[in-house]
């Protein structure tokens, strides 16, 4: 069977399957969850109104620059749309989005209460220098003779991607950081100037500016999402996935 046509030739579905499959890409992983997540929904009991479907497709048409029907309709012709196929696409992102919502106030705590240390946060400065001999000069000169550290960064750092910023890194988390940083950074003091720490591209010193204690609330989101995502994977290995037109094609030949 033919899933396509490129230039006139065509591009048969189970060789497009196989060639997904192959290069692990998208199309299929996204189809599969999506199954998943439609049965998921079912065992939870959730299901969309006529009502909540109407109003998601509005958003959708709306977000799509899709006012006029005219305007549907030719997006719809020209992505060979039918409005069962919409409808479907709508729904899904719906129970999607629900199944994530149903996600308990008690299961967030306690996924919050187990993993509060990956949401803290490090507002980090780096200095990256060619050896360890110069980044202890560097750092002789900031605690012993109070340099600056900002100064010394935009003069002497060979990041040309922080150098600019005065050295400035961003937010990171622990997972961001390799465990022996990670050690470091998180023990330091606000302001602090820590190092000299080996790192892939040279000898880095570190400003700590700040440490970032995470909370709930403004992590709640966030683990909603972690939490959702670590059901999908759970399903997803679980799953018994077949695909009958590589076996059609198999048996064929």
């Amino acid at each position: 069977m033919t899933l396509l046509t490129v230039n006139g030739d065509a591009v048969d579905v189970a060789d497009a399957i196989r060639l997904d499959i192959v290069h692990e890409d998208k199309f299929l992983e996204n189809t599969i969850v999506f199954a998943l997540v439609r049965q998921q929904a079912a065992k939870k009991g959730l299901s969309n109104s006529d009502e909540e479907l109407q109003l998601a497709a509005d958003e959708l048409r709306y977000q799509r620059g899709l006012e006029s029907l005219e305007k549907l309709r030719q997006w719809m012709k020209a992505n060979h749309q039918t409005e069962i196929s919409l409808q479907n696409a709508v729904d899904g992102m719906l129970l999607r989005n629900k199944l994530r919502s149903a996600i308990t106030d008690a299961e967030i705590e306690a996924y919050f209460t187990e993993h509060r240390l990956e949401f803290d946060r490090v507002e980090l400065y780096s200095c990256r220098l060619d050896s360890e001999e110069k980044a202890r000069e560097l750092l002789a000169q900031i605690k012993d003779e109070g340099a600056d550290f900002h100064v010394l960064t935009m003069e002497h750092s060979t990041d040309h991607e922080t150098r600019p910023k005065a050295g400035h890194v961003g937010k990171l988390s622990r997972s961001e950081l390799t465990s022996d940083l990670e050690a470091i950074v998180f023990k330091a003091l606000p302001g602090a100037v820590v190092g000299p720490v080996k790192t892939e591209k040279g000898w880095n010193l570190f400003k700590v500016a700040a440490i970032h204690k995470a909370s709930l609330e403004s992590e709640r989101s966030n683990i909603q999402s972690k939490i959702f995502e670590g059901l999908v994977n759970q399903l997803r290995a679980q799953a018994e996935v077949g695909y009958p037109a590589l076996e059609t094609v198999s048996a064929a030949a």
